[in-house]
């Protein structure tokens, strides 16, 4: 019930209950926020473990960009619009990683 086979052309959900409620504590973030962004979910093996991937835009980013993100494969020909990506493995246990791009350019000080 809880891994379903890969499917490229699936369309963005909302983000499952366990990621939602993780990133609201890990990331401070509002749940009105976290309410609009949309993810992409397929199977995937991380460190020999079957775990349920996320990856995770928004919509709202998109549009602005005048992207339309309605599949995997959109979301991988605009890497930009990747805001965060992590999984759920078998236990229930999640992990997400931040891949928003920094605000501004940060220039390492020479000694």
């Amino acid at each position: 019930m809880f891994f379903k086979r890969n499917n490229y052309n699936s369309k963005a959900k909302k983000l499952p209950r366990p990621v939602h409620e993780y990133m609201r504590h890990r990331f401070i973030f509002l749940s009105e926020y976290l309410d609009t962004l949309r993810c992409f979910e397929y199977n995937e093996v991380v460190n020999g473990k079957k775990v349920r991937c996320v990856r995770i835009f928004s919509p709202y980013r998109a549009e602005e960009q005048h992207l339309s993100i309605r599949s995997r494969v959109d979301l991988e020909q605009h890497p930009e619009m990747l805001l965060f990506e992590g999984y759920i493995d078998r236990q229930g246990s999640v992990y997400v990683a931040d891949r928003r791009p920094p605000l501004r350019p940060v220039k390492a000080k020479s000694s």
